[in-house]
């Protein structure tokens, strides 16, 4: 009998995004998607609402109260490991992944057969990302288009002659993290981390399909992402973020008035070109197969818009305040 597996996640985006994450992996053979959705939102709960096996919480001020936190955590880690250690602690799978709502499983049955091989002393099986890009001056027709990028090996060698001096602005070659997220077995008692497990148990590395990250599903999505980061409070203890993550962040703070060098920035850090192509293809690092969720959608019955503006309007609905504070032009 091949193992199970279920999927969670603490969402705070368009709807669009939360339908697809559902819908995508339950067609991929997930058990069960549980989403928490870290604010309420009706567009959402309704698509949702039309799928089997997807579970929604909404996490507002009543649902927080009655939690042993008491009220709602200031960190939205905090509340993402809150919700996940909850449904490992119930689900009745094999297998929990705990991801965010911009990370797809590429290939549910190839995972599956990685956890039905995963030897006994396995207690979390870890999906390496790969993270989407687009070749430069190409326009993607939804918020999915693009190609995908790995970690590259050897990064103080290969780093520059990718990306030349732009290099310290990716960790090992990419915009987010590389440390991928995990497949805890369940049952094992194991404390859900946001990448892996506390204290790292022992494990594997699935080696036949990877998990697709797409770090900003636009432009506008990307840039928001670092602004907010560039404005949280400060936070004791080491970089929570990463030297690479934190100057991007905080390159893009300096620059948001100035929009061509903004601009500029996210460019570098989003687009491939001719010469980048060829050397990611040259190490091994490149996935060109793109990624649809229109059939699983239809299939479903759902018909969320995908397109870039639509995803944008909804972010700037969402985001209205901090946008008008801190770029008035993009508000």
């Amino acid at each position: 009998m091949k193992p199970s597996w279920a999927v969670v996640t603490t969402v705070d985006e368009p709807a669009a995004l939360v339908a697809t994450f559902a819908t995508h992996h339950l067609a991929q053979g997930a058990r069960a998607v549980h989403v928490f959705l870290d604010q309420p939102d009706l567009d959402a709960q309704a698509m949702l609402a039309k799928l089997p096996r997807c579970v929604v919480t909404v996490c507002d001020d009543a649902y927080w109260a009655a939690s042993e936190k008491g009220k709602r955590p200031l960190i939205h880690t905090a509340r993402q490991l809150h919700n996940a250690r909850q449904v490992y602690a119930q689900t009745d799978a094999d297998w929990l992944l705990h991801c965010d709502g911009d990370e797809y499983v590429r290939d549910g049955a190839a995972m599956v057969q990685a956890l039905a091989e995963a030897p006994a002393e396995a207690m979390y099986m870890r999906l390496l990302v790969a993270e989407r890009a687009y070749p430069k001056g190409e326009i993607g027709a939804d918020i999915f288009a693009g190609i995908f990028r790995h970690a590259l090996p050897d990064y103080p060698r290969n780093g520059p002659d990718v990306y030349g001096e732009m290099a310290e602005f990716f960790h090992f070659g990419l915009t987010g993290h590389k440390a991928g997220k995990a497949l805890s077995r369940v049952g094992a008692g194991l404390q859900i981390g946001l990448h892996a497990p506390n204290l790292k148990p022992v494990h594997r590395v699935i080696q036949t399909t990877r998990l697709l990250h797409f770090d900003g599903l636009t432009r506008l999505h990307f840039t928001l992402k670092l602004l907010r980061r560039a404005a949280e409070p400060p936070h004791g203890g080491s970089n929570r973020h990463g030297e690479a993550r934190s100057l991007q962040f905080q390159s893009l703070r300096e620059a948001v008035a100035e929009v061509a060098l903004r601009e500029e920035l996210v460019s570098v850090l989003k687009n491939l070109d001719r010469q980048q192509l060829r050397q990611l293809r040259r190490l091994g690092c490149l996935d060109e197969v793109g990624f649809d969720p229109h059939a699983v959608l239809a299939a479903a019955g759902l018909a969320p818009d995908l397109s870039v503006a639509a995803f944008d309007a909804s972010l700037r609905q969402r985001h209205a305040a901090f946008l008008r504070q801190h770029a008035p032009d993009l508000a």
